[in-house]
Parts: C-alpha cells; sequence; structure tokens
C-alpha cells in the first residue's frame, strides 16, 4: 500500500470494492450534510415531468435533481414534430413553478453550443460561464435563473388543444424521454462519443489498518474528466492525499484522451484547494 518513494504514505487504489466506494461516498455525504445543516439533498424527491399528446403518448419530458434548495435541469426533450410550439417552454416553466412552491430558490443548467443555449436565454436563464475542454471544438455553456426573484409562472394553459403536463418517474418514461435525447446526441457528436466514450472512475486511499481514508469518483466523456466527489478523512487532510487522488485521476483520464477537467464546488467545500 505505500509507495517506493515515501514508505509513510498511503496509495491510490484504482480498483476499489463497491464497499470501499460506499465508504468513501458515506464521509463526503456526512461533510455535505454538516456543512448545510442536514439540508444538502434538499429538496427531495427529485422532480420528473413528462409531456403527453391527447392520445396519451410521450413526446417531451425534463428530468431534473436538486442540491441544496437549487433545481438542475438535467434532461429536456420534446419529439422534434412538436418543436418550436413552446412545449420546451411549458415543461422549464412547470419544473420552475413546482420547484419554487417546494422551497427551491435558484435553477442551473449545462447545455452543449449544439443544443439549446438561446432557448435557455430566452425563458430567463443568465449565461454565467463557458468551459471548452472538450474536442471536436464543442462548447458548454453554464447558465441559472433565480426563482425567489420571479412570480409564479405556470405554463398549464386552458386551451384543450395543448398537451399536458404531468409528474412521472417511472423507469419506462424515463426510457422513452432518454432515448429520444439520445438520438439527438447520435446526430451530433456519435462519432465523437466513440473515441472517447463515457467511461466512470472510483478512486480510494486506504491506511494499514484498512480504513479508507479519501476517495474520488467522476467520468471522462469527450475530451473532458468530470469530477464528480473528492474526499479526505479530517485526520488525514493537509497531508497531500487530496492531490494525489488528483493527479492519479489525471493521469488515467489523460491516457484515455483527455484534454481538460472540469469540476464544481460550493462555498463552503475546497475551492482554494
Amino acid at each position: 500500500m505505500k509507495t517506493k518513494s515515501d514508505s509513510s504514505r498511503f496509495s491510490v487504489i484504482a480498483n476499489p470494492t463497491e464497499d470501499d466506494v460506499k465508504e468513501f461516498q458515506k464521509g463526503l455525504e456526512v461533510y455535505n450534510m454538516e456543512k448545510t445543516n442536514g439540508e444538502f439533498n434538499s429538496p427531495q424527491p427529485w422532480l420528473n415531468l413528462v409531456l403527453k399528446d391527447q392520445e396519451g403518448k410521450i413526446v417531451g419530458g425534463l428530468f431534473t435533481s436538486t442540491l441544496f434548495w437549487s433545481l438542475y435541469l438535467e434532461v429536456l426533450w420534446v419529439d422534434d414534430k412538436y418543436r418550436g410550439l413552446g412545449y420546451g417552454r411549458d415543461l422549464v416553466l412547470e419544473a420552475q413553478r413546482l420547484a419554487k412552491k417546494d422551497g427551491c430558490i435558484s435553477s442551473h443548467v449545462y447545455t452543449f453550443s449544439w443544443q439549446a443555449p438561446d432557448f435557455y436565454q430566452a425563458v430567463g436563464y443568465k449565461l454565467i460561464a463557458t468551459y471548452e475542454g472538450y474536442h471536436g471544438g464543442i462548447t458548454e455553456l453554464i447558465l441559472m435563473k433565480r426563482l425567489d426573484t420571479i412570480d409564479e409562472e405556470s405554463p398549464q394553459n386552458l386551451d384543450s388543444t395543448r398537451f399536458t403536463i404531468s409528474k412521472d418517474s417511472t423507469e419506462e418514461s424515463q426510457a422513452i424521454v432518454r432515448k429520444g435525447l439520445g438520438s439527438n446526441f447520435d446526430q451530433h457528436v456519435s462519432d465523437l462519443m466513440k473515441k472517447y466514450p463515457h467511461t466512470g472512475y472510483k478512486l480510494v486511499i486506504k491506511n494499514d489498518d484498512g480504513q479508507v481514508i479519501g476517495g474520488m469518483n467522476g467520468y471522462t466523456t469527450m475530451g473532458t474528466m468530470f469530477v464528480e466527489g473528492l474526499w479526505v478523512d479530517e485526520s488525514y487532510r493537509g497531508q497531500g492525499y487530496g492531490k494525489d487522488l488528483l493527479m492519479h485521476a489525471e493521469k488515467l483520464a489523460k491516457e484515455k484522451g483527455c484534454i481538460a477537467g472540469q469540476t464544481a464546488c460550493f462555498s463552503f467545500q475546497e475551492l482554494a484547494f
């Protein structure tokens, strides 16, 4: 477990067991919950919406997640036949309305340059950052919108000719919406995804007693390494183990053809690191 250069240090393990990964994720979750007084995952549960035509067929959908009272728009899709009719807007506004009702104060979205950055700005989202770490000249745009300063917006129209929006988190509905969005990815970046596929990674560090004292997880895709979680036990912080994890992940990512890395953190986490 020790490195040859320093027998007192613990090494990064690139093939941890699921139990090891759960220990690292538990440590990260405890840290986040402590720093937010137990509200890091609020509100729950996550909100999923589907758009159905008059015959009950799913022709669109929006899946979201939440962190610390903020809504994240994860998957948005409307069938080609019904684009330009305002249904994307209807889905976003309904998600915002329900999220605000549950206490969310803001909404965020990450979208690619070949997707719909103009659409999100048209429904009130502000561009706050751009990211250019992908192959093929692809740019990712990060946008946000405050929900605590807007009036209630409800897209549900009394016009009976409009399709209906409803909550639906079934596996069947999610598969339909994700397949629809997937066809959009295939149209624009299928070759790039084949060359630089979506690949996950999980790393941990253990001490001599076999205790997990740190870990990191994320994925690589289209030339970018994403850091989803990074944690080191408080007793071992300030000793370079966070750096060890990050450098190890970067080495693996570079071997997979990655040209950049991306992560996001809260003010109570470790921006300076």
